[in-house]
């Protein structure tokens, strides 16, 4: 077989919901599936919680790491140790193992032409791990766009020496830079039989597609014309980067929209691995060697609602996974906040994956409890009266699905 297949299960007309089955050397999964973090897989060790079919494995790179690390042969150990340890972890689930580099900055970096060729080149070196199957192309964090193309170029040029997957990440840059990638991709492909069309990254930068409509629409509209005029089968999104809201410290609840983008035609919903400045004041706090304040936010799924931990404590509603963090607080008050805010990971982590199950049955067609549909699912949750953008969201995004879209020729040199 190939690297990799993908097959329609199922998907629906009213909502742009669907089922895709995933072959791969390692075996098969269905979507929707959610991408375990391998540096995180340790948290679920207490619980015979079922992993998801996909282990991602993100590397951060800065510029001055590998800087450093281009002088130091010790520092290139210490990292390739580190990603070996990763890999190793991941094949023991014998899942779908996929590479995120995230390049990225403390603050928007400059670097000269010949410094985003040899980045590029040296990060490609760095993720053509023998454990991976799939690496995508770097998505950024903070870094000049007018790089961007030259850094992916050079990426794309060294990974032609290696036998690895590699897939197409549409970063959350301008419309201009977006379309400057897909066209480099595309006209890569006749150099190497590796690069995959049938598999796509999105990062979302710390949000969700329903609230970066603009982005996913682009999305949707590249990977239906990629299905439409060049390969004929379903194209897998990934999204990377997704969170269910920026904005999580100013309220107490808050629309899972994490969650929610599975109903958006996100096949694939992987985690969020962009820092975010922190506050003035946690900073301070910090600095006078004070405990920060957090606002933790543990999901109930079964409302697709995220909730400040200290009213889901109080909720007399019993959200699932919230007696064991009631028991660690009584039994140790002092307890550390990111002893807490771990724990509240491990729940978040595990709710996900059991909501996955349930959706890859709803999509597949088997139908879930009374549930026939998932547009019937979906209504029957809290998250539907509290945000009234998510179906204005589902309803423009399933037009687009029955729109005609540009062709794909345009991208392609003649």
């Amino acid at each position: 077989m190939e690297l990799l297949e993908t097959k329609l299960v199922n998907d629906y007309s009213d909502i742009p919901a669907r089922a895709v089955r995933i072959k791969h050397a390692n075996g098969s999964l269905i979507t929707p599936a959610y991408a375990v973090n391998a540096a995180k897989t340790g948290l679920l060790a207490r619980e015979d919680t079922a992993i998801g079919g996909i282990i991602e494995v993100s590397l951060a790179f800065r510029p001055n790491q590998l800087e450093r690390m281009s002088r130091d042969v010790t520092l290139q150990q210490r990292f390739e140790y580190r990603v070996n340890s990763y890999t190793r972890r991941a094949r023991t689930y014998g899942k779908l193992v996929v590479a995120i580099p995230l390049v990225e900055e403390a603050r928007e970096h400059s670097f000269s032409k010949n410094e985003a060729i040899r980045y590029g080149t040296y990060i490609a070196e760095l993720t053509a791990n023998p454990g991976i199957d799939i690496v995508c192309t770097p998505v950024f964090n903070r870094i000049a766009e007018k790089n961007i193309p030259l850094l992916v170029e050079s990426f794309l040029e060294a990974m032609t020496a290696y036998d690895v997957g590699v897939v197409l990440s549409i970063p959350y840059t301008s419309r201009e830079t977006r379309e400057k990638l897909v066209e480099l991709y595309l006209n890569k492909i006749s150099k190497n039989n590796r690069l995959l069309l049938s598999f796509t990254c999105a990062d979302y930068n710390a949000s969700n597609p329903i609230s970066k409509y603009a982005f996913h629409n682009y999305v949707l509209r590249y990977t239906k014309s990629l299905e439409e005029d060049i390969i004929g089968e379903p194209v897998a999104v990934y999204g990377v980067n997704v969170k269910y809201d920026r904005v999580s410290r100013k309220y107490d609840k808050l629309p899972a929209r994490d969650i929610a983008a599975y109903f958006a035609r996100l096949d694939i919903l992987g985690g969020n691995h962009k820092r975010k400045p922190m506050p003035r004041e946690v900073v301070e706090r910090l600095r006078a060697k004070e405990p920060p304040v957090r606002r933790i936010k543990l999901l109930d799924r079964s409302q697709y609602i995220y909730l400040d931990l200290d009213k889901a404590i109080q909720s007399e509603q019993g959200i699932p996974g919230i007696e064991p963090i009631k028991r660690i607080i009584k039994e140790n008050p002092r307890t550390l906040p990111r002893h807490v805010e771990r724990e509240v990971e491990r729940i978040n982590t595990s709710n996900i994956l059991a909501e996955t199950i349930i959706l890859q049955r709803l999509f597949s067609g088997q139908g879930y409890q009374a549930f026939k549909d998932p547009s019937h699912y979906l209504g029957s949750k809290e998250i539907m009266r509290i945000d009234d953008k998510l179906l204005k969201a589902l309803k423009g995004f399933n037009r687009i699905l029955g729109l005609g879209t540009k062709k794909l020729d345009k991208y392609l040199s003649p």
